[in-house]
């Protein structure tokens, strides 16, 4: 099978183009999901800016036209919500033109197109706190959306990203995953994630300041790539959400991940998304439920975000990048 991954070079991208045939991923899509284990032999096709282009629709049409893969994966985007609040047609640009060319390439060849959604499409304006009836709150512990819930998107990230997935859902083949939140190995074409700058900021203080009014999923990026693969292999075709069910605030996130690493004398400091300075509107909570992902044959069983950033920690150190 041929893969085209755009968008190699960022978070998700990465582990997309660089493991996809690793013998690990197969190891561990084998012991979560019952399968035999068999490293893929499939070649892929990386394709990232500068020299591809996807906003360009000549260059995105015609390469991947050279290349007639069987799968294209879009791995590109942009999730820096504030930047793109004040700039909405490089979102539409980058969200929504890009994806249109792949679908274009997509019939042209034949291809299974795969997209990326996020937890944003559905907005909740901030936390239930304890004692109040607010109709615009959420609690900690309310269920996660699911497919079949109504996306209700806020920001022009959110939006763009929905109108991404409207896009891709109307090749002949087409195939939408969504997450709460992703974290994994980075490049400088990445816009990075919240592991990633937790460890930036250990270098910089000992007392660290993180969200505590938001309620996430972090998944790891080989997670995704793991799910995505049993996902191609099982035919599955539509809207998927991705989970290990379970969630946190970030603040609980870089508390178990100092702690995790052995950095006892780091002081963390819950702040809320004002505090910080957040001024797009941000959904306080993303946290997604799987039902039709859970109804797959097959499909790989995503481990809670502890095992999940436990396991990372074990990558990283096996490829000494800390």
């Amino acid at each position: 099978m041929k893969i085209v991954v755009v968008g190699s070079k960022g978070t998700l991208g990465l582990a997309l183009s660089q493991f996809w045939n690793d013998p690990r991923v197969a190891s561990r899509i084998a012991a979560n999901s019952g399968g035999e284990g068999k490293p893929s032999n499939d070649l892929v096709v990386p394709l990232n800016l500068p020299d591809f282009d996807v906003c360009s629709r000549m260059i995105a049409v015609d390469t991947i036209g050279d290349v007639r893969p069987d799968v294209i994966v879009n791995a590109s985007g942009v999730n820096l919500i504030d930047w793109l609040e004040t700039r909405p047609n490089t979102a539409r640009n980058i969200h929504g033109h890009a994806v249109s060319n792949l679908k274009t390439a997509a019939r042209r060849t034949g291809a299974l197109l795969v997209q990326f959604g996020c937890g944003e499409a559905f907005y909740r304006k901030r936390l239930q706190t304890e004692g109040t009836n607010d109709p615009e709150a959420i609690s900690y512990d309310a269920p996660g959306f699911s497919e079949d819930d109504s996306p209700c998107p806020e920001s022009v990230y959110a939006k763009t990203k929905l109108e991404s997935e409207r896009i891709a859902l109307e090749a002949p083949k087409s195939l939408v995953l969504r997450f709460s939140s992703l974290f994994g190995e980075t490049s400088e074409y990445s816009s990075g994630n919240l592991v990633d700058s937790l460890f930036k900021s250990l270098a910089r203080t000992k007392k660290i300041s993180v969200l505590n009014d938001r309620v996430i999923e972090p998944l790891w990026s080989i997670d995704v790539l793991c799910a995505l693969k049993t996902l191609i292999a099982a035919g599955a075709r539509g809207v998927y959400h991705l989970t290990g069910n379970s969630r946190a605030t970030p603040k609980e996130i870089a508390e178990y991940l100092f702690k995790r690493c052995g950095f006892r004398n780091r002081e963390v400091v819950g702040i809320s998304a004002e505090e910080y300075g957040i001024k797009a509107p941000q959904s306080a909570f993303t946290v997604l439920r799987s039902i039709r992902y859970d109804t797959v044959e097959g499909a790989y069983k995503i481990p809670d975000w502890r095992t999940a950033l436990g396991d990372y920690l074990d990558w990283r150190q096996s490829y000494a990048v800390f």
